[in-house]
């Protein structure tokens, strides 16, 4: 019962944020999302104790405890912010977000769009990656993302509809990839997340740590020859954003498809390492990325 209890207040607040946000300026959002942060900072042990705890894992040859706080605290502003930006950006017009994303490398996706075999866009939880998506769509360009169903199917379905109606498709990671394939061959972007802890993947070093890692971009690109492009939408500090698109990995697979995976899996996990090392405080540090690391190997310390 109490789970049910507090599925239903998940939902009931996500849907009443989904309503109020549209109507916020943009230094509303600065300003609620900053105060919401620090709220949830100071209420959240469970969050907070893990921000910190990677956050101490990464940077504690660089930074001191008390900055390190004050970057996990920025962490909670920031992811604030953005949540009441995902709602607002549903009201918001073309000529709106043009002027918000300025877009760098537009060329890199077009030259991995040239060869027919669809792309496969690697990016994180980090910036504003539904602006990312919605940017793209919005420039012409025939978007699709895979992402992980909510535990609670009511909110699922409301940041389903919320994202489609941006004009992209949204498909569930643990669906079959037969539709994954067929966009990919109709030279269409697929658009992928994968940063988070996965105990279906396989470990690879991220932040000298060995990290639980979803193999489904280097599979489906081995499978289907769609290269690999790594874009992110970075918040800068005007409100605005940039979004910055990198050229496709270079690759040449050995036939070996177990240590290819592997492989590919671990060169782009270091470009999203080396992105979230430009802007720590944008990306998701309060998720417990590291969950392999401490309970199949049994060791959270940095590797050396």
């Amino acid at each position: 019962m109490r789970k049910r209890l507090l599925k239903l207040l998940g939902r009931v607040i996500f849907w009443g944020l989904s309503r109020a946000s549209r109507l916020l300026s943009a230094r509303a959002v600065r300003y609620l999302g900053n105060l919401l942060g620090c709220l949830f900072f100071l209420v959240s042990k469970r969050y907070r104790t893990t921000a910190i705890m990677n956050l101490t894992a990464a940077f504690a040859s660089e930074k001191s405890p008390d900055e390190i706080r004050q970057l996990a605290r920025e962490v909670f502003k920031h992811f604030a912010r953005e949540s009441l930006q995902f709602f607002r950006l549903v009201s918001m017009s073309r000529e709106k977000i043009d002027q918000m994303v300025e877009v760098d490398g537009l060329e890199n996706l077009d030259a991995a769009l040239a060869g027919g075999k669809g792309c496969i866009a690697v990016t994180a939880h980090y910036g504003n990656w539904e602006l990312l998506a919605r940017k793209l769509v919005l420039l012409g360009y025939p978007v699709n993302v895979i992402a992980r169903d909510s535990d609670d199917p009511g909110m699922t379905t409301i940041a389903t509809r919320i994202r489609e109606s941006a004009g992209y498709k949204v498909f569930d990671k643990d669906q079959p990839l037969i539709g994954a394939f067929r966009r990919l061959k109709n030279n269409e972007i697929l658009s992928i997340l994968p940063d988070q802890n996965d105990f279906q993947g396989i470990p690879v070093m991220f932040f000298n740590r060995l990290a639980a890692t979803p193999t489904g971009p280097a599979f489906l690109s081995l499978r289907s020859g769609a290269p690999i492009v790594p874009l992110f939408a970075r918040r800068l500090c005007d409100d605005k954003y940039r979004l910055v698109i990198y050229p496709q990995i270079e690759f040449s697979p050995t036939g070996d498809q177990e240590e290819d995976i592997k492989s590919l899996t671990s060169l782009l996990t270091a470009v999203i390492e080396r992105e979230i090392r430009s802007n720590p405080s944008q990306w998701l540090w309060l998720h417990d990325r590291w969950k392999y690391a401490r309970e199949v190997v049994g060791d959270t310390s940095r590797v050396n």
